[in-house]
């Protein structure tokens, strides 16, 4: 099943907070972006096999991933001072709920997942093994020595997209950290404050 990351997202997410939701999303995957000049390219969300796979070939996975229509695909070396794996651990538990509500400030977090909620303050974060593209305007920065992005997205959402790797071959290259703000938060510093831990947390290669 594959999912856009679209402005849309931001009220699925919203409205599971309300209803007081949690879930694990799907895991997304994607091809090396630029590290100079933060170029914008389109971000797919799309569904992948659990990181702990064994049975399926990285060439049938990309095969049943639909390319995105006007996917940019910009030229540029990527840094990568510490190599991580993109596989062969659950995307999912990365992050637990009290890193979480520490990373946001918040005095409750929610349940175990690729989405998680906080309450006092409220808010949304979404994070997963992902393809390396993003929609909107990019800012390159680094996280643990590796190329990294913030991404500012419509309706105030905000995606921090680390590099776990350089290796073309890799079809799950970066992790990404998603924060929408429910209540009045800086959601670019919290979502890297969870890509910083995320990277802290994933197995070198």
């Amino acid at each position: 099943m594959h999912l856009r990351l679209v402005p849309a997202l931001t009220a699925v997410l919203a409205l599971g907070l309300t209803l007081g939701l949690s879930a694990c999303a799907t895991t997304v995957a994607g091809s090396p972006v630029a590290a100079a000049g933060g170029s914008t390219g389109d971000k797919t969300a799309s569904g992948k096999p659990s990181s702990t796979k064994t049975s399926s070939p990285k060439a049938s996975t990309k095969e049943s991933s639909p390319k995105t229509s006007n996917a940019e695909k910009p030229a540029g070396d990527v840094k990568i001072k510490t190599k991580k794996k993109t596989e062969g651990y659950e995307d999912c538990d990365i992050l637990t709920p009290e890193e979480v509500a520490t990373a946001v400030g918040a005095k409750k977090g929610g349940e175990k997942g690729c989405v998680q909620s906080t309450e006092d303050p409220f808010a949304v974060i979404l994070f997963m093994v992902t393809f390396a593209e993003y929609e909107g305007e990019a800012r390159s920065i680094e996280v643990g020595g590796n190329t990294a992005y913030e991404v500012k997205e419509k309706g105030g959402d905000c995606t921090v997209l680390v590099m776990l790797t350089d290796d073309p071959d890799e079809i799950t290259p970066a992790f990404q950290a998603t924060v929408t703000p429910i209540d009045e938060i800086d959601p670019c510093q919290i979502a890297l404050k969870l890509a910083t831990k995320a990277f802290e947390k994933i197995p070198n290669a």
